[in-house]
C-alpha cells in the first residue's frame, strides 16, 4: 500500500469519501451535513442514484432552499423525514437515524449551533450536544465537523484496519491520535491523510 502516493493523487480531483463518493466539505449546508454524518453509519456511500448521497440529495430536493439552518430538522416530524429519505435504518441503540438526526440537530440549536458558522469543535458543549444522541458518538462528530470544513480523522473500520496492519490493535481514539502525529510528522493535514489511506484501504 503507497499511502504517500494515494495523498499526491487524492488532493487534486480524487474520488474519496470526503471528496466525491462521501461527503464533501464544499459549503455551509449544514443540515445536510449532520444527514450526512448519521446517514453513513454502518451504510454503504453509493452514488448520486443510491445510498447516501441519494438521501442527502432527496432531502435537498425537498427543502428547495438554503440548508445552512438546523432549525429545519428540528421543525420536522421524524417520519416525515424518513419518507422524504427513502430511509428507515436504525442505529447499533436501535434508534432510527431519522430520529437521532432531528434529536441531534434540536440538541445543537439549544446550544447555539444554528448555522455551519456556529460550529466549534473546540466548544465541549457543541460536542456533547451531538454525542449525546443515544447512538451517535465521537467518531461520526469527527466526521461531522471534517463535513463542515474541520481537520480531524474519521477513525471508521478501513482507518482503523490500516492502523492496525501497520501497529497492532487500537481503539478509535487511539487510531485517530496516531493518523494525526502521523500527519504532522509528513506535513500534510490530517484530513488529506485520512482520504489518502481511506482511498488506500478501499482500493
Amino acid at each position: 500500500m503507497t499511502v504517500t502516493s494515494n495523498y499526491s493523487s487524492s488532493t487534486s480531483g480524487r474520488r474519496s469519501r470526503r471528496t466525491g463518493q462521501r461527503g464533501r466539505a464544499d459549503g455551509p449546508a449544514r443540515s445536510k451535513r449532520l444527514l450526512d454524518a448519521v446517514l453513513s453509519i454502518r451504510a454503504n456511500y453509493g452514488s448520486e442514484a443510491t445510498g447516501v448521497r441519494a438521501a442527502v440529495s432527496r432531502w435537498r430536493q425537498h427543502r428547495g432552499a438554503s440548508l445552512d439552518e438546523l432549525t429545519e430538522l428540528v421543525a420536522v416530524d421524524p417520519a416525515e423525514l424518513e419518507h422524504v429519505l427513502h430511509n428507515r435504518q436504525v442505529l447499533s441503540s436501535g434508534a432510527r437515524k431519522a430520529e437521532a438526526i432531528t434529536r441531534a440537530a434540536a440538541a445543537l440549536v439549544a446550544v447555539g449551533v444554528r448555522h455551519a458558522a456556529d460550529l466549534d469543535p473546540s466548544q465541549p458543549e457543541h460536542r456533547s450536544a451531538y454525542v449525546g444522541i443515544t447512538g451517535l458518538g465521537p467518531v461520526t462528530w469527527e466526521y461531522f465537523c471534517m463535513l463542515l470544513g474541520g481537520e480531524s480523522v474519521k477513525a471508521d473500520v478501513w482507518i482503523r484496519r490500516f492502523v492496525d496492519q501497520a501497529v497492532g490493535p487500537r481503539n478509535a481514539d487511539e487510531a485517530r491520535q496516531l493518523m494525526t502525529a502521523a500527519a504532522s510528522r509528513l506535513d500534510v493535514t490530517a484530513t488529506a491523510l485520512d482520504h489518502a489511506i481511506w482511498d488506500c484501504m478501499r482500493g
